[in-house]
């Protein structure tokens, strides 16, 4: 009998789940950027909801939830309906704040499910503004080291990976810089460019069209080798400072306990938007690689990203709360 009323149960289920993604979107489906608007996350959010909205025939919807390095915005999808009409991107903040903030009020691992990679990994560069007068790694750390605490870094927020970039260039080199956060990159960009702070350590897809105008200059690389879209750039592993593989990647979550079905769907069309070639045209103009990992894949490059930054936070000793 016990058994009879299992198999009803499982039986009952998956039924539930085919009429999920049967009647799967029929009013519209929001997309959360826990970072303000024209930052990397918010550009290449937008390029996946448009064609998102063209696949499913109804309003894909950006929805700016910026505050705390991402962690308001994906708090609040942490805790939406898991319905498949509450969806988030974010970057590979997600795995620095679990390790930076003492306490958070949901669980990344255990409160979000992964949905997708929409860009791959790609190394942070390490830019500066021309009023500094350095072109190259080497000199940077000759004035840091005669101005120490003088030479400021802006990040897209305390905890981002743009910090944690500064904070182990900073302690490999042996200088001290001053880490000055904004609410996204968005707004530190702004002052960069305008010559407030003095470097910057963002992802590519954010900067690419201001080292090409030469409005800001390219001093390094973060990843573990030369980026295709910067190949005269060294790797800071180039200059002499050891390991240092920080990147910058974007993926996409719905609340954890969403249908399988739903989830699949969610993957099917992105997948598929992140082959379109003027989709694929727009990613190399910003400097990234489209990505498309299926949910299992995205689960464990997430897993293993969490362990990997967890030894970087520690060397630097960031602590946030």
């Amino acid at each position: 009998m016990k058994i009879a009323v299992l198999l009803l149960a499982i039986l009952t289920l998956a039924s539930a789940d085919g009429i999920y993604a049967q009647d799967y979107p029929n009013r519209p489906v929001k997309l959360v950027v826990p970072y303000p608007a024209g930052g990397p996350a918010d550009v290449l959010g937008r390029l996946v909801i448009q064609k998102l909205s063209e696949a499913f025939g109804v309003p894909v919807i950006a929805d700016n939830r910026a505050g705390a390095n991402g962690n308001i915005g994906t708090d609040f999808v942490a805790k939406a309906q898991p319905d498949g009409y509450t969806m988030l991107i974010n970057t590979g903040a997600t795995t620095i704040n679990a390790h930076v903030y003492r306490s958070l009020p949901f669980d990344l691992l255990r409160d979000l499910g992964p949905v997708t990679m929409v860009a791959a990994p790609s190394g942070l560069v390490m830019v500066a503004h021309p009023s500094l007068g350095v072109g190259s790694v080497k000199e940077l750390i000759a004035l840091a080291k005669q101005k120490p605490g003088q030479i400021s870094f802006a990040s897209s927020g305390s905890g981002s990976a743009l910090q944690l970039a500064g904070e182990v260039f900073s302690a490999r080199a042996g200088v001290k810089l001053l880490h000055v956060p904004y609410k996204g990159a968005g707004p530190a960009f702004n002052d960069l460019l305008s010559g407030q702070v003095q470097l910057m350590f963002p992802a590519t897809v954010s900067v690419m069209p201001y080292i090409n105008s030469g409005r800001l200059r390219v001093l390094a690389q973060t990843g573990a080798s030369r980026e295709a879209s910067l190949p005269n750039v060294p790797t800071l592993a180039e200059e002499g400072l050891g390991d240092i593989d920080i990147t910058g990647w974007f993926g996409i979550w719905v609340p954890a306990r969403t249908p399988e079905s739903i989830v699949r769907r969610l993957y099917a069309e992105i997948a598929r938007a992140l082959k379109a070639p003027d989709v694929r045209e727009r990613f190399a103009a910003l400097g990234v690689s489209p990505s498309g990992m299926s949910p299992e894949e995205f689960a464990e490059f997430v897993r293993e990203e969490y362990e990997r930054v967890g030894k970087y936070v520690k060397e630097t000793g960031m602590q946030l709360d």
